[in-house]
């Protein structure tokens, strides 16, 4: 995951070496994230097919390829080509993962394993954009991708070696893309929980994308600042991580949906609240703060959620957590769009605390669905 972000602080130095603005420099990072969306939909089936870290690990050792390829790309051109390239090469990796982990693990232990694997993906997000600014500081932008390239190969050989040492066999599923996606989606409950994965991703990223503006806006923080309190939503995902067991065990999975969006509803609203906090650093502290109980709520409902999508359909696993995935990218991309037209006519705080309170229903909704599916 540390791909996904690394971009994100360069993107300055990006624009300066090539003589661009910010904006000719986005494609680095968007064309990064078009790929890594569209291929779920490819990489499932193929999963399914020939085996999920057989191909986790050879798509780990083409990103390590593909980010020597960003290291030395000579224009911008290049370097966006090359980020699309390597996007859509770690698509494979996180979902395939999650498939593993649904092969692998009994149901009752597999949120907390996926929790355990979420603390892997969280730090590598936050070492991403920490590796990226230090380097784009200090010995420019390209040794982060050597770097990158390095941490590639390890994991790449080690899933290739578990699979020879006897990885599960492959599932067999239907021969076509577009059978294996419909075994999916002709299962009983599969549109309900591909749509609140959409709505989740909509109504979570819509708000958090908005949050630095209205921090900014309302109680005059810098940029850098507002950024940080919003990274503050990683460390209440490492939080619940880290204590899945704990959670688990109290609430169960109904409890973790509702409650999961209840903290969401508070953590979003308090942020707003927070700006009248003394002045900027009091907003600061208070909005890292709320940030964090917001992350511990969402990644309770997520977690909920992605455990849900890895039993969809069994024999077609990774195709489910692919499809899954895919809901998340566009319901998170229609939701900052749609959230960048509101915000100007809402107001961002309405804007930010509404997507809060929609969170709290869905988590009702979702523990409505699982109180009746176990009745």
């Amino acid at each position: 995951m540390a791909s996904v972000r690394i971009a994100d602080p360069m993107l300055p130095a990006l624009a300066s070496e090539f003589n661009a603005d910010a904006a000719q420099a986005a494609p680095v990072i968007v064309l990064f994230t078009l790929g890594y969306g569209l291929m779920q939909l490819l990489w499932g089936p193929l999963g399914d097919r020939v085996g999920t870290l057989r191909v986790i690990g050879w798509a780990a050792l083409a990103a390590s390829l593909g980010s020597i390829a960003c290291a030395v790309a000579p224009t911008l051109p290049a370097l966006s080509a090359a980020r699309l390239a390597t996007g859509a090469l770690c698509a494979a990796i996180i979902p395939l993962s999650i498939a593993h982990v649904g092969d692998r693990v009994a149901y009752a232990q597999r949120q907390a394993t996926l929790a355990r694997l979420a603390t892997g993906t969280l730090t590598g997000m936050i070492a991403g954009q920490v590796l990226g600014g230090i380097a784009a500081d200090t010995v420019g932008w390209r040794a982060a991708f050597v770097a990158l390239a390095a941490a590639f190969v390890v994991p790449g050989l080690l899933a290739l070696r578990l699979h020879a040492r006897g990885a599960p066999p492959p599932q067999q599923p239907p021969r076509s893309l577009v059978q294996g996606w419909w075994a999916v989606l002709s299962r009983p409950g599969a549109p309900a929980l591909l749509a609140a994965a959409a709505a989740e991703g909509a109504l979570m990223f819509g708000a958090l994308a908005f949050v630095p503006t209205f921090l900014h806006e309302r109680a005059g923080l810098t940029l850098a600042a507002a950024g940080t309190a919003v990274a503050a939503v990683g460390a209440g995902g490492l939080a619940y991580a880290t204590t899945a067991r704990h959670w688990i065990a109290r609430l169960g999975e109904p409890g973790l949906a509702v409650a999961g969006g209840l903290l969401i509803a508070v953590g979003l609203g308090a942020v707003v609240a927070a700006t009248t906090l003394g002045g900027p650093l009091g907003a600061w502290g208070g909005a890292i703060a709320c940030c964090g109980v917001a992350g511990l709520g969402f990644y309770m409902l997520h977690n909920t959620l992605q455990t849900l999508a890895t039993q969809l359909a069994p024999q077609s696993r990774a195709t489910a957590v692919g499809l899954f995935a895919v809901a998340i990218f566009f319901g998170q991309s229609a939701g900052v769009a749609a959230g960048a037209r509101l915000g100007p006519w809402l107001g961002w705080g309405p804007l930010i605390a509404g997507c809060g309170v929609l969170l709290a229903l869905l988590g009702a909704a979702v523990r409505s669905g699982l109180t009746r599916r176990s009745g």
